[in-house]
């Protein structure tokens, strides 16, 4: 693969939120002290990509120049929101750490904290509510909130941590339908309705005829 020859431009400023990762195409070895060497296949995290040549880039807490035709502008790379679905709590916060936005959508619209809140991976929801800018009632493309996730798939420890930082259990996705109506376990749908009895400090007398619920179900299956 051919590299560009050309001295490597001054460090730009770093906006985080305006982090891309891309993954190496091939493996490059650094020619001076301010470019990067990495691997095939390495996650780069792109910082800056104003000069055309050399993209300014992070990888294992090490900083430096890449050359860019070593990547694709097409094969961007959402790897918080991975590192969420498995439960990589690492992975995150290298995410974080490297300026990728918390916020960031993959194809289905979903952000990382649908991933963790899906997978039911506390620790993970935990992090990712610590950064002041995360949407916590952010809809996918089938209008579901990280709480529609965790509560369809029976997260009830998940569901409260939702709830205890403002999700709101009163939104409804594409097929009109709330958390507390894709709800199975009794923990959950007991979560949500007694938040929602907090906030309006009146009961809610919900008929679970009306949402196909047997009282009898804890379980997601």
């Amino acid at each position: 693969m051919s590299q560009p020859h050309r001295p490597a431009p001054p460090p730009p400023p770093v906006r985080k939120g305006q982090v891309q990762a891309f993954e190496a195409l091939g493996s490059y070895k650094a020619k001076r002290d301010c470019e990067l060497s990495f691997e095939e296949g390495d996650i780069l995290f792109v910082v800056d990509r104003s000069d055309t040549n050399w993209w300014q880039a992070k990888l294992d807490n090490k900083s430096g120049y890449i050359p860019s035709n070593y990547v694709k502008s097409d094969n961007v790379k959402t790897p918080i929101i991975d590192a969420a679905r498995r439960g990589n709590l690492e992975m995150v916060e290298e995410c974080l750490a490297a300026g990728i936005s918390v916020n960031s959508l993959d194809k289905t619209g979903s952000s990382a904290l649908h991933a963790a809140s899906q997978g039911g991976h506390l620790h993970c929801v935990t992090r990712l509510l610590r950064e002041p800018r995360i949407e916590i009632n952010l809809q996918n493309k089938l209008g579901d909130t990280p709480l529609h996730c965790a509560a369809v798939r029976g997260h009830t420890d998940v569901v409260q941590l939702l709830i205890q930082h403002k999700a709101n259990a009163s939104v409804v996705n594409r097929d009109n339908c709330t958390p507390r109506k894709l709800a199975k376990r009794e923990s959950v749908i007991a979560a949500i309705e007694e938040a929602t009895v907090n906030i309006n400090h009146e009961p809610l007398n919900y008929d679970n005829n009306d949402y196909g619920i047997d009282e009898s179900e804890d379980s997601d299956e």
